[in-house]
């Protein structure tokens, strides 16, 4: 199958190796000729930064011709509170439909749920006065009237790299009774995968950890993994959200590895 992957951070890295593996004719894009050249030889590269101008180059619109985009691109929430996602995100989707693109999987986020308490799932009705919320759905509906498009909301990224033990660099845990959202890189690497054999496009599906775990328990055990002293409880808030993530297991051939939070903590590094 030919696959484009746009973005290609912590999550990216980790993706791209395995779809090398399952023979796809995979292009990687960059936003600049050095980062380009920080890809192993054997991937081919292409430069793309988004916002595109008009017309798109005749060599873009051959690549993602009948191809399937993988759209790995964050909304830059905490460093530049979204701006420029959405033009980035409505640029990709005129490019995709006048290149004639397959299909989108697009990687969003929980995020999109904030303002809302209790459980959640993808029928859910997002909260209208969230900005992160209407952020993400925005970027969502770009590319869902755009083409065909598997819509991932993935909860909090965990995995080589990147251990909870370091998030709450203060050392206070608000919130200890509130459920945990946490996903490992493996199951969303997986869930690709699938999603690709399948062809599961359009579609919805949240991934998280669907066993339910406390803040207090995830952090605990994430602090002492890496003996870390004991954090400092703080005060309880009034929004318990948990991300209810078994529609992907339902519909789809796909099992979590780390149905628990508790046991995807114990591989990350």
């Amino acid at each position: 199958m030919k696959v484009i992957l746009l973005g290609c951070g912590w999550l990216g890295r980790q993706l791209l190796p395995v779809l090398q593996q399952d023979g796809h004719q995979l292009v990687v894009t960059r936003q600049s000729e050095t980062a380009l050249a920080e890809l192993p030889g054997s991937v081919s590269g292409q430069v793309l930064s988004l916002p595109l101008s008009l017309p798109f180059p005749e060599t873009l619109m051959d690549q993602f011709q009948q191809a399937v985009v993988i759209c790995a691109i964050t909304p830059g929430w905490r460093k530049q509170g979204g701006a420029g996602y959405l033009d980035s995100l409505q640029s990709l989707a005129r490019l995709v439909q006048a290149a004639d693109s397959l299909a989108c999987v697009h990687f969003s986020s929980t995020g999109a749920y904030n303002g809302l308490s209790d459980e959640v799932d993808e029928q859910s009705q997002l909260a209208a006065s969230d900005a992160k919320a209407q952020l993400l759905y925005q970027g969502e509906q770009l590319l869902q009237q755009a083409l065909p498009t598997c819509t991932l909301r993935l909860a909090g990224l965990i995995g080589p790299g990147r251990h909870p033990g370091k998030f709450l660099r203060s050392g206070v845990l608000d919130d200890p009774d509130a459920p945990v959202n946490m996903v490992h890189s493996h199951d969303v690497i997986e869930a690709v995968r699938v999603i690709l054999q399948q062809q599961a496009w359009p579609s919805l599906y949240n991934l998280s950890c669907p066993d339910l775990v406390t803040r207090q328990q995830f952090y605990q055990q994430a602090r002492a993994l890496l003996q870390l002293p004991a954090l400092t409880v703080g005060a309880a808030g009034s929004s318990q959200r948990r991300v209810l993530a078994h529609r992907i297991s339902r519909q789809l051939p796909f099992h979590y590895r780390y149905p628990s939070a508790l046991h995807a903590v114990l591989e990350c590094s």
